[in-house]
């Protein structure tokens, strides 16, 4: 496919899909862990979505990442049996990474007890042979995704991921004892499920002449590797190789900083494993909303960036109208987020008990738990903040500020692990949290000093949106006060009337701070208006529901001027 408007049409389809697909897998994610923690202990559980999940992303990010990639980027000038043997090669770097793999988690990381679970090394090899079948479907995969078969993914890992919540639920309500050998049997079921899956999709397809002249392989065998007499590996083509190759390289580096606190976990054993479950199960919950909303603004933010700023050139030489909308968009973004992180830290703090307790049992709010997701509450205020100026600076760098950066995203990663051995020693796994909140405030910093730097001697300020006025952090601290009270003494007494004090002040601070949300409110209503007026443009007439549908928009937009 050449097309470039067919190209950028699937593409948008494709993120869109794709996102539906990333949200609906956290929130079924969310729910099966809340079953979950209710019927297995916190080691078992531990052991389950820690130790044996991290074998299985990186397994998975070693073998098939880079060969994914560099297929993805390929163009239509490639020979398609280059690009299918390169992507064969990631099977034959599954088998040594899944053998170096099984070796670490079996003999150099120390082994959950026997009172935990006699089922770990069944877990293990589940969890190798899950990497090897999934890998073993990456060439249908890729050729679907170059065909721009949009649903085929949102279906398939959809289709897997539900079997694999509904077998695990149901094995562990009827085995609880036996959580890890049935964590690892639902697993491989899943990755067969996806791999039959994807190789039965072109097997139909094969079937039908229509759709076999659009593409490129034309029948099941083309789909493997083929090798030329005398050559000891498949030829495959030289520029995705080389593309492959740093993208491998990186690989490392990239599984180190998403998963580094999981690696200093089960390496060093900086915690226990009740505490890592413990950890795991917050750290889920607290990142929900950020995970959920602040990424999705953030991408947005970071594609509206790079088409309206040229990277590298000074702001005096950019057009000045565009500089304009740009900083009010990136104030406005900022101030908004910031007032978001704000509200979930006040409501967070009082309300982090009740939470957990709802969410997993007395036995995850009691201990450390209340006090792990406060922190962690306090947390999204740094991952506001460093999304949208991330956003911002990498969409401005050019090539040399953009390496400069990530040499020193290094030396952050480092003083991350550095600080996280330290804190751990002392506050147990609220110093994970602790060495995050330090980390993020080091990339916060830089990119706030690239943003100041870029702007120095011009008119705007875009980091003038950071400065919160004593007005309304008063309001947050009565608020704050206020339900902290009705924590001490309402709570014990009844959750309802709690709840009900929750919401009271809520709605009191929204009030007040009606003003304050109004532009964004305004930004949000001004796009459905003139999402739905374009669309009833297209139709000769329009339909009573898309007239109903302008005239509520038309509405809540007078009322909040009306405020």
């Amino acid at each position: 496919m050449s097309d470039p408007e067919a190209l950028k049409k699937g593409a948008l389809v494709s993120a869109a899909y794709d996102t539906f697909l990333q949200v609906g897998l956290r929130i079924l994610s969310f729910i099966l862990n809340a079953f979950i923690v209710r019927h297995v202990s916190r080691e078992v559980f531990a052991v389950m979505t820690v130790r044996l999940h991290l074998l299985y992303a990186t397994g998975l990010l070693l073998s098939r990442e880079a060969f994914r990639r560099a297929a993805l980027s390929s163009k239509a000038s490639v020979e398609i049996h280059k690009l299918i043997n390169l992507v064969w090669i990631g099977l034959l770097v599954s088998g040594p990474v899944c053998v170096l793999g099984w070796y670490i988690w079996q003999y150099v990381m120390k082994r959950p007890p026997d009172a935990v679970t006699t089922d770990y090394d069944a877990g293990v090899i589940f969890m190798v042979m899950s990497i090897v079948v999934e890998v073993a479907a990456e060439v249908p995969f890729v050729l679907a995704e170059l065909q721009l078969w949009n649903k085929t993914k949102v279906v398939i890992e959809g289709l897997m991921q539900v079997l694999r919540s509904i077998l695990l639920a149901t094995f562990v309500y009827i085995w609880p004892m036996h959580g890890v050998l049935m964590y690892g049997i639902s697993h491989i079921v899943g990755s067969l499920i996806y791999c039959v899956s994807y190789y039965g999709l072109f097997i139909q397809i094969f079937h039908k002449k229509e759709e076999v002249v659009k593409l490129p392989v034309k029948g099941i065998r083309q789909l493997f590797p083929r090798w030329k007499p005398g050559r000891l590996l498949p030829e495959v083509d030289s520029e995705l190789g080389t593309i492959s190759w740093s993208f491998f390289k990186q690989g490392w580096l990239k599984e180190a900083l998403t998963e580094g606190e999981f690696y200093l976990m089960n390496f060093f054993s900086l915690i226990s494993l009740a505490q890592q479950g413990e950890y795991q199960v917050v750290n889920n919950l607290g990142s929900l909303a950020a995970r959920l909303v602040f990424r999705s603004i953030e991408t947005a933010a970071y594609k509206y960036f790079a088409q309206m700023v040229y990277r590298g050139k000074p702001i005096n030489e950019e057009d000045q109208e565009r500089i304009a909308e740009v900083v009010r968009f990136l104030t406005s973004l900022i101030r908004t987020l910031l007032l978001i992180s704000i509200f979930i830290l006040t409501f967070g703090w009082s309300y982090s008990s009740l939470l957990l307790e709802l969410y997993g049992g007395r036995q995850l709010s009691e201990g450390g738990g209340t006090l792990l997701m406060r922190a962690q509450c306090f947390y999204v205020i740094f991952l506001a903040m460093n999304g949208i100026t991330e956003a911002y600076t990498f969409a401005a760098m050019d090539d040399i500020q953009l390496s400069r950066y990530n040499h020193f995203l290094v030396l952050f990663s480092a003083a991350y692990i550095g600080t996280a051995v330290i804190f751990t020693q002392i506050f147990g796994p609220l110093g994970f949290v602790l060495a995050n909140c330090i980390n993020m405030g080091l990339r916060i910093t830089y990119s706030c000093w690239f943003i100041h730097k870029q702007y120095q001697g011009s008119e705007y300020q875009p980091l003038s949106s950071v400065y919160i006025t004593p007005r309304i952090i008063m309001l947050f601290s009565f608020a704050l006060v206020f339900t902290t009270i009705s924590e001490a003494f309402v709570y014990p007494q009844s959750v309802v009337l709690h709840i009900g004090v929750g919401a009271v002040s809520l709605a009191a601070v929204v009030y007040f701070l009606r003003w304050e949300l109004r532009p964004f409110v305004e930004k949000i209503l001004h796009f459905v208006s003139k999402f739905l007026s374009r669309v009833s443009k297209q139709n000769e007439h329009m339909d009573k529901d898309q007239f109903s549908s302008v005239s509520v928009v038309n509405k809540i937009h007078w009322l909040l001027y009306r405020l």
